[in-house]
């Protein structure tokens, strides 16, 4: 409890403390190659505390999460980028950029799946 204004701390302490974990199992899991549980870890930890270093990591995510997209979407990996655009919704929540891209993975997908029928 706090001497000044009696305010109980250890609420504050834990979220501290529960932020950094998730940072931490955040980072693990990117670095095991699991970007999207990494995305939701960084997520939770940033809703016990917005520190510094879990917005830096939550930039570098999203920075990821795009040039993993445009690969996806170079290699026609449809279902691919249907997971990274949840990945970044979970990040940025709908916005116009993201709605466009799932337009366009929409349209490409059709597309591909109509040619490949012709095709047969």
């Amino acid at each position: 409890m706090c001497p000044r204004c009696g305010t109980e701390l250890h609420r504050v302490l834990r979220s501290g403390r529960l932020a950094k974990a998730w940072l931490s199992v955040s980072l693990q899991t990117l670095h095991a190659g699991r970007a999207d549980v990494a995305v939701l870890a960084i997520r939770r930890s940033l809703s016990f505390k917005q520190t510094p270093e879990a917005k830096l990591l939550k930039g570098f995510l999203i920075r990821r999460q795009y040039r993993a997209l445009y690969q996806s979407l170079g290699q026609q990996n449809w279902r691919e980028a249907r997971g990274i655009l949840d990945g970044l919704r979970t990040l940025q929540g709908d916005n116009e950029t993201l709605l466009r891209f799932a337009e366009l993975v929409g349209y490409l997908s059709f597309q591909s799946n109509e040619n490949r029928t012709i095709g047969e």
